[in-house]
């Protein structure tokens, strides 16, 4: 209920910042206009619910996997002492009466204290009680284990909920950044446009922008840029999670960049291109920066362009959510790597530049 009365409230908040028109009937001033650094802070701030609620789901995963191996260890260790036992049931019972005898081994609370087991126990050797005792205790074991697996898949069940209540509530937060950007850039090219127009130059033909560059020569001529700009070109919201557990007990190893399905991606300096591939990473490619660091861009929906040399600012992909994002929000997985080495944590870096 918390979540679907937040997920009102947002869209309510979203439809009169960006659905309201600015002369409303029955309105003599105009709205007020929620700042770009608002916005902003809203968008972070659910970005954060967001990387929370992944995290429970992923820890609760790994949990369950690892509750699921110790079963299954369990289970392996039962069947010597099941042998075992069975050995010496036919050996006191004969036949099929010992079989019986330990039939309901895997239902009993406590096969010891049962009448059958109590009947075995009274001709069981010393030996022969310490492989009981280990049957039983191995059983006790998987019963807890297996409670509390189908207790992690009732909280599981509920994580999953939040995180798709938090994934709506970002999505939605970013599509009115995108509106409000819009809007803003309609207003600043109406108003040359309008004075071109009272000048006669309405129909002047826009100037193309330049080709993308491929000879060597052209390559060479991009000039060197190392001051890092932000990799994403549009509205994003993004928040540290670095470390945090992910599924396969693997840890977050980058920062996510929150941003609407083929917003542009671009070169943070410039440098050389490469696309790659990968199970995880999905779509995604590598830019060797003229500043000796590596850095990764995944998720992507597409790549922009062949392998190249690219001038710092040019597009290289666009935002998706490929690899083991499908189906979630879409975001740029972003990595950096100082000389080529090992990820150190980017959020610092792109907290700097990003806004």
């Amino acid at each position: 209920m918390r979540n679907l009365l937040r997920s009102l409230l947002v869209f309510c908040v979203g439809v009169v910042l960006v659905a309201a028109p600015a002369g409303a009937v029955g309105s003599k001033a105009r709205p007020k206009r929620v700042s770009e650094s608002d916005l902003q802070r809203r968008a972070n701030k659910a970005a954060v619910g967001y990387s929370r609620a992944q995290a429970a789901v992923a820890r609760l995963g790994n949990d369950i996997d690892r509750l699921e191996k110790e079963v299954a260890k369990l289970q392996v260790k039962m069947a010597p002492l099941r042998d075992a036992v069975t050995r010496r049931a036919v050996a006191v019972y004969q036949a099929r009466q010992g079989i019986d005898a330990i039939a309901g081994l895997s239902t009993q609370p406590d096969f010891v204290q049962s009448a059958r087991g109590a009947r075995l126990v009274s001709h069981a050797s010393a030996a022969d009680l310490d492989v009981i005792e280990g049957l039983n205790a191995a059983s006790a074991k998987i019963r807890d284990r297996q409670e509390a697996i189908a207790d992690k898949r009732q909280d599981q069940e509920a994580a999953m909920t939040e995180l798709d209540s938090e994934r709506k509530v970002v999505e939605l937060e970013l599509a009115v950044m995108a509106r409000a950007r819009q809007d803003l850039q309609s207003r600043l090219v109406a108003a040359p446009r309008a004075a071109r127009a009272s000048r006669g130059e309405a129909g002047r033909r826009e100037v193309p922008p330049p080709p993308a560059l491929q000879s060597p020569e052209e390559a060479a001529a991009i000039p060197v840029a190392t001051d890092l700009i932000c990799p994403i070109a549009g509205p994003l919201a993004f928040t540290d999670s670095w470390g945090d557990p992910r599924g396969g007990g693997r840890r977050h190893k980058g920062t996510d960049l929150m941003n609407p399905f083929g917003t542009p991606n671009v070169a943070v300096v410039s440098g050389q291109i490469a696309r790659h591939h990968s199970g995880a990473g999905g779509l995604s490619i590598y830019l060797y920066g003229d500043d000796g660091t590596t850095y990764y861009y995944a998720h992507l929906a597409e790549v922009v362009g062949a392998d190249r040399r690219v001038a710092q600012g040019e597009v290289v992909a666009k935002t998706g959510n490929s690899g083991n994002a499908r189906g979630g929000s879409p975001h740029t997985h972003f990595e950096i790597h100082p000389g080529g080495g090992g990820a150190v944590n980017p959020y610092p870096s792109v907290r700097a530049v990003c806004p």
